[in-house]
């Protein structure tokens, strides 16, 4: 069975898209959040040609694009960045540890994403040295789960 992603029943405008503090250009909203087996589903949504900042996967995750194009740029040790483009529809699994920036193409782009975490730790936000800012833990998501739902 072939469907295109895009023309399943899946609307936007019908979520209720959470600001991620005080960056722009993207939102997210949180799915599910389960602390006990460490397990997180969320959506991304990205403005057209915006991005978001360097951030540190610390756990195994899947992420599937539902619209648009994901970017990622991935650092790399000669300064250099690595630019990869995922259209609509692809599926990608990280297994661990993964550095980069996400951002989205000219039509903006939803992404769901599944995180299996083995530990507290889900990702760092990073300084542009990519020392980290800030750490977020699974206890911080459903915190931000149960504060959405209210």
């Amino acid at each position: 069975m072939s469907q295109d992603l895009d023309q399943l029943n899946f609307n936007p405008a019908n979520i209720a898209w959470q600001a991620f503090g005080t960056y722009t250009g993207f939102s997210y909203h949180l799915l599910n959040v389960d602390a006990e087996t460490r397990v997180i589903d969320l959506l991304f949504n990205f403005e057209a040609n915006q991005k978001c900042f360097y951030h540190r996967h610390h756990q195994p995750s899947s992420a599937l694009v539902l619209h648009g194009e994901q970017h990622i740029w991935e650092p790399q040790d000669d300064g250099s960045e690595r630019h990869e483009i995922r259209p609509t529809g692809h599926f990608a699994i990280a297994q661990g540890v993964e550095t980069h920036i996400e951002g989205a193409g000219p039509d903006g782009c939803i992404v769901y994403q599944n995180i299996r975490a083995r530990d507290d730790l889900v990702y760092s936000i990073l300084n542009d040295d990519l020392s980290t800012r800030v750490d977020v833990s699974i206890h911080a998501f459903m915190t931000s789960y149960l504060q959405q739902a209210a």
